[in-house]
């Protein structure tokens, strides 16, 4: 994670907002017309989707992909509505419905609450089933990103249950797997073994903590 990079994310965010909100201000009140509406709310839109942009490259610095934004969020929030409004700037892409479907897909219950621009979701389990965990399906779906990413989406996935390293390795696909997961670890992400919990079996790891 580069510091440097999500103040950049950040002041390019805040910038289009400054900018989106000139516009808003500077709209007529008592005299606006169709086709200077068009302008003005095309220019925004044009904003809207800088915002999205700089939320994505913030997001990506310090979660990785959208969807493992999506299950962070969610798991952070079990038995909780969440709106789809929240889950677009969690997840800092358009097409954030699709990551709900692929997490449904890897064995996690969200339910769907109302339809349309105001419905919601909710992560009705605060983890997978063991089995899930074990089976090597969830493997096989963690592909995108760099070594880094597919480790923490993968934790986020198992947590709380412990992980053996060579499953960790095959996630990582990468001999050097290891030192990912220090980076993890020095970022402040919790990921414990045995050494830290007795009740973690030697050679396994585990997510203790769903925040960094």
């Amino acid at each position: 994670m580069s510091r440097k990079n999500v103040a950049d994310h950040l002041d390019l965010l805040e910038r289009r907002l400054r900018e989106a909100l000139d516009l808003v201000h500077r709209a007529q009140r008592t005299e606006q017309t169709a086709t200077g509406w068009s302008t003005t709310s095309a220019d925004i839109g044009r904003l809207i989707a800088g915002e999205r942009d700089a939320l994505s490259g913030v997001r990506q610095e310090l979660l990785g992909g959208a969807r493992t934004a999506v299950l962070a969020y969610l798991r952070q929030r079990v038995g909780h509505a969440v709106t789809a409004g929240e889950l677009e700037g969690v997840s800092g892409i358009e097409e954030w419905t699709r990551r709900i479907r692929e997490l449904r897909d890897l064995g996690w219950d969200i339910e769907a609450l109302g339809s349309g621009p105001g419905r919601s979701y909710r992560l009705r389990a605060d983890r997978l089933d063991q089995s899930v965990v074990d089976d090597d399906k969830l493997i096989a779906q963690i592909k995108g990103g760099n070594p880094k990413d597919r480790l923490i989406e993968y934790l986020f996935h198992v947590a709380p249950w412990p992980v053996a390293a060579a499953r960790l390795e095959r996630v990582a696909k990468s001999a050097g797997w290891r030192t990912d997961l220090q980076t993890l670890i020095d970022e402040g992400w919790l990921i414990q073994t045995h050494e830290d919990d007795g009740e973690i079996p030697p050679g396994f790891y585990r997510l203790a903590r769903l925040e960094d």
